[in-house]
């Protein structure tokens, strides 16, 4: 009887759990698929003829998928451009190659860049206070600057001073703007700070003991540093990259406003299919915005692993 009364005590409870448990799932899937939708129709019209791209009522499903905005994109080639694939003689170009090349060299680069600077400024702060103790905080303000602020002086700057001063100085106008390094030096300063605060809270989770005794060895700093510090850090070095790489990847203001045509990335390329002139060409759209989105995505699933590590570092402590 009394097993029997505790098992009826149990199960309002255990109903409760249930419910609560059911309830968060409905909760998550539903949050899941309102974060999915958008990706999910930006790849459906990528497989849209033109017919269906603003049908009514919407077609979830294409009903007659095509590749031909995939082969729109990729059709440039150095010899011109494929006029058999072009809907009209007035069609703009579309250039992929190119602006996939820019994206990846200036992402890529700037990302490393600033991983590498900021892993040892933030060792730096760490170890030795350099900043001061409010270091860690002032640095992030350097983020809550509207990009557009900077936008406008920089041009100025890499435009204008740059060129007159090389010039006036070295015999030899000198122009950052519309270049890959000057577009990369501006990617790099932007994402410092966030390479520096991230990186902070994985390198204060490695114990000083552990360089204390390598040093007690005969190790030096340097040597300490690469075969100590940074095998241990490795989750993080790439939850950092990654995260600053697609902050590169899918920057669109200071690309537009520092370089066009010789440096074009991706979401400037991709703002160029919304005119007045040529109207929206919804397929191609959609179609870059997914080669824009596949990179990032098969990143995360390589390095699924060293993220799941670099997320839950040092949330268990010894």
């Amino acid at each position: 009887m009394e097993s029997l009364s505790r098992k009826r005590a149990r199960a309002p409870l255990y109903r409760r759990y249930r419910l609560n448990k059911a309830f968060r799932h409905v909760v998550l899937l539903g949050w899941a698929i309102i974060l999915l939708l958008p990706i999910y129709w930006m790849v459906m019209t990528s497989f849209k003829d033109k017919g269906e791209w603003i049908s009514w009522p919407p077609h979830w499903i294409p009903h007659e998928p095509t590749m031909l905005n995939y082969r729109q994109i990729f059709a440039f080639t150095a010899s011109g451009f494929d006029e058999s694939l072009s809907r009209d003689a007035a069609e703009q170009a579309f250039n992929i190659w190119k602006s996939l090349r820019d994206s990846a060299l200036i992402a890529t680069g700037a990302s490393l860049v600033s991983l590498l600077l900021g892993s040892f400024l933030s060792y730096s702060v760490s170890r030795f206070g350099v900043g001061g103790k409010n270091f860690r905080y002032l640095i992030l303000t350097i983020r809550m600057v509207p990009p557009i602020v900077i936008a406008v002086p920089i041009v100025m700057y890499y435009a204008i001073l740059i060129p007159h001063a090389t010039q006036t100085v070295l015999g030899a106008r000198i122009s950052l703007f519309d270049t890959y390094v000057g577009l990369g030096m501006l990617y790099v300063a932007t994402t410092l700070p966030f390479v520096i605060w991230m990186m902070l809270s994985f390198i204060e989770e490695i114990p000083y003991t552990l360089e204390h005794a390598a040093r007690m060895m005969g190790a030096g700093r340097l040597y300490t540093l690469r075969r100590v510090v940074l095998p241990l850090v490795a989750p993080g070095l790439v939850v950092t990259f990654l995260f600053i790489f697609i902050l590169n990847w899918s920057e669109f203001l200071l690309a537009l406003t520092l370089t066009q045509p010789d440096v074009t990335t991706l979401p400037v390329l991709l703002n160029k299919f919304q005119s007045a002139v040529e109207g929206r060409l919804y397929g191609p759209q959609a179609a870059i915005g997914t080669v824009i989105t596949v990179p990032v995505v098969i990143m995360g699933i390589l390095i699924q692993k060293h993220l799941v590590k670099g997320f839950t570092f040092g949330m268990i402590r010894k």
